[in-house]
C-alpha cells in the first residue's frame, strides 16, 4: 500500500508516476486538494479526469462558505455524504434535501438553495437584526 498526503491540481505528473510505482497495490489519496478533473485547469482536464475519477470515497470532512455561512461537508462510504450549517451560536443545522443522492457530493448550487430553504434570512441580515435588537457589538456591556 501507498499514500499521497494532500496532492494539489499541480501534482497530476507525481500522482501519475506514484501509481505506476505502486502497480496493483492499494493507493490512498489523503485530503487531496481538488475535487473535480476542471480544477487541474483547461488544457489538463482530461488527463485528470482519466487519472482522479477511479478513485473512491472513503472518509471527506471539507469546510467551504456558501451564501455567508460555514458549511460542513462530510462523507463516510456507509452513510454518504452529509451537510450541516455552523450557525453564529455554534449549533450545528442540518442542510438536507431528500432529492440529493448521497453518495455523490452535493454541489454548491445544491447547497445554497437548500440553505436559503432552511435558514431563510442570511448571515448578514441576521447580525444586523441583532445590531439593531441590542445595538453595535462595539457599545455593548456584554
Amino acid at each position: 500500500m501507498a499514500a499521497i498526503l494532500f496532492p494539489s491540481p499541480d501534482q497530476l505528473n507525481k500522482i501519475k508516476e506514484i501509481e505506476k510505482m505502486v502497480g496493483d497495490r492499494t493507493l490512498l489519496i489523503f485530503n487531496r486538494q481538488f475535487t473535480r478533473p476542471e480544477d487541474f485547469g483547461f488544457f489538463k482536464k482530461g488527463e485528470a479526469k482519466e487519472t482522479i475519477e477511479k478513485y473512491e470515497w472513503g472518509f471527506a470532512f471539507q469546510e467551504i462558505a456558501c451564501r455567508g455561512e460555514d458549511v460542513k461537508l462530510t462523507y463516510e462510504q456507509s452513510i454518504g455524504w452529509q451537510c450541516c450549517v455552523i450557525d453564529e451560536n455554534g449549533k450545528e443545522v442540518e442542510i438536507k434535501n431528500d432529492n440529493w443522492d448521497n453518495q455523490v457530493r452535493p454541489d454548491y448550487q445544491d447547497i445554497e438553495d437548500t440553505i436559503n430553504e432552511v435558514i431563510r434570512e442570511p448571515l448578514w441580515m441576521r447580525k444586523m437584526q441583532e445590531a439593531n435588537e441590542k445595538g453595535l457589538k462595539f457599545t455593548r456591556k456584554e
